[in-house]
């Protein structure tokens, strides 16, 4: 395991209870025992400084999505392990993605975790029989959720020979961390407990190399912690020769009835245990609860104090101010209104002259003077660096944004965002490679060949009514618009800020409505 320095342990424990990361630590704080939160903190600044996580990807409080993910699964593949195994579930992190997809490429049948929603145990995706690489690509897409998934329930008997799972910190011995909310565990505990899972089953991890350390503190693990079996990195696969135990099941007295109730297969389970004579006894006090008030509290405080804005009115500091607020209150009859206009500047009057006005204000926002308001600075933007931009024109104003997305995933068309101007009968369709490398004249021709001829159905209502039927009634209709595709690039100088050929301004300055990702 990495050591770590007295600054870094303290700041990482600081956070167990949802403390802030960048909390500064005293020099003089004696360095505290390891705890997972300050293990999973280690782990997401290591990621942070060493730019491991795929890029606009969510590195802290997450099972991070890592580089080269997609050679750890080709790794995975070449393992007996997989090649043996016939029924594989894989969880839902993004760092599995590629896994996912070379199940279906070596005909394997795949298995996903059901949704909270469901009382199913997985789900599997349904593949067509001869189908080819895209098709299989098109059924692990969450638009398409509904048309490739099959519910497996307790009734339903099936035994898993392989389950993938993703880590924060995973040791070489086999012990595992995750991203802290426990859900994991709790789905392979119901694996478990309905005979999926197998003492035959392998449960894989796949990690990055800087996620692996030589060793834990076993004194952190529970009985129902789950360890893993064979961990795989972009560079070597770990097998661990010594098998930890692993949970027996769902340790009921563990969980409170809101914890089960928010896992529709963990009631769909404590109800066929009861069925079958079993007593199952639950957590009177659900602690998690008190922690999320806490940790929901915390949120609303760092965003009032970073937006500005506050409900109530500032806490007196002495007994004075306290006396003095209090008459105020009493005099205020409306203290909503009047704080709508506190914060008002006088308008200066027309004998004092527009010059005077006009230097008082340009002090006032320079912070000189005329003002004690120091200058703005703007953030950067956080949007990611576009290679080039689709200008769609001939846009009616019956089409809606919903309506370009349902066709954009028919075509496979994926922009990075969308600038919406359907009100001007325009919209912008942006584009660059995530992984950060350019894009090339064969992803623009590609993009390109998918927009051609495009077109947009858009259902639309008749309300002329006539003679035999009354007004109120609307009769629904079709109407087939046909869309101007026009191709923007920009260079290096003009990629936050270009212009077409027309003049207008470039994508970063036009006034975004919906910057939703495809």
């Amino acid at each position: 395991m990495d050591k770590q320095t007295n600054a870094e342990v303290p700041a990482a424990a600081a956070n167990e209870n949802g403390g802030n990361v960048n909390q500064e630590v005293s020099s003089t704080t004696q360095p505290a025992e390891p705890t997972k939160r300050s293990l999973r903190v280690q782990t997401w600044k290591k990621f942070s400084e060493n730019k491991c996580g795929v890029r606009y990807s969510a590195i802290f409080n997450s099972i991070p999505n890592f580089l080269q993910s997609d050679k750890a699964a080709t790794l995975l593949t070449e393992t007996d392990d997989f090649k043996n195994a016939q029924n594989i579930q894989v969880n839902m992190d993004r760092s599995l993605h590629a896994v996912k997809l070379q199940v279906l490429l070596a005909d394997k049948n795949l298995y996903l975790p059901a949704t909270r929603a469901s009382n199913a145990i997985v789900l599997k995706v349904d593949v067509p029989e001869n189908a080819t690489e895209e098709q299989k690509k098109k059924c692990l897409r969450v638009q398409d959720v509904q048309q490739h998934r099959t519910e497996i329930h307790l009734d339903d008997k099936v035994k898993l020979d392989m389950v993938v799972i993703g880590s924060v910190v995973v040791s070489r011995d086999g012990y595992r961390i995750g991203r802290g909310n426990g859900f994991a565990d709790l789905v392979v505990g119901v694996l478990i407990e309905s005979g999926a899972i197998t003492p035959e089953t392998i449960i894989v991890t796949l990690v990055h190399d800087i996620q692996v350390v030589d060793s834990l503190p076993t004194n952190l693990f529970q009985k129902y912690d789950t360890p893993v079996d064979l961990i795989v990195t972009p560079t070597e696969v770990i097998r661990v020769t010594n098998r930890l135990p692993r949970p027996t099941g769902i340790y009921w007295e563990l969980l409170s009835e809101r914890r089960i109730k928010i896992v529709t297969s963990l009631q769909a389970l404590k109800d066929f245990q009861i069925k079958a004579g079993k007593e199952i006894t639950l957590k009177d006090e659900d602690t998690d609860i008190e922690q999320n008030q806490v940790n929901r509290n915390r949120r609303r405080e760092t965003y009032r104090r970073r937006v500005g804005g506050r409900r109530y009115p500032r806490r007196a500091t002495s007994q004075t101010d306290t006396e003095q607020q209090g008459n105020e209150n009493q005099q205020k009859r409306n203290p909503r209104r009047q704080r709508r206009f506190f914060n008002r500047r006088r308008r200066p009057t027309k004998s004092e002259g527009d010059q005077s006005a006009a230097e008082g204000k340009s002090q006032d926002r320079r912070g000189g003077a005329g003002g004690d308001r120091p200058e703005r600075k703007h953030k950067p933007s956080n949007r990611p660096s576009r290679d080039f931009c689709i200008k769609l024109s001939n846009i009616s104003r019956e089409v809606r944004v919903k309506d370009l997305k349902t066709e954009l995933r028919k075509r496979e068309c994926n922009p990075l965002y969308i600038t919406w101007k359907g009100h001007r009968g325009k919209c912008f369709l942006h584009f660059g490679n995530r992984n950060g490398t350019p894009s090339t004249e064969d992803d623009i021709n590609k993009v390109l060949n998918s927009l051609n001829e495009l077109s947009l159905t858009v259902n639309t209502e008749d309300n002329s009514g006539n003679g035999d039927t009354p007004q109120t009634d609307k009769a629904p209709s079709t109407k087939v618009v046909n869309v101007n595709v026009k191709l923007i690039k920009f260079d290096d100088k003009k990629k936050n800020g270009a212009t077409d050929e027309s003049g207008e301004a470039g994508a970063t300055r036009i006034e975004s409505v919906d910057t939703t990702t495809v």
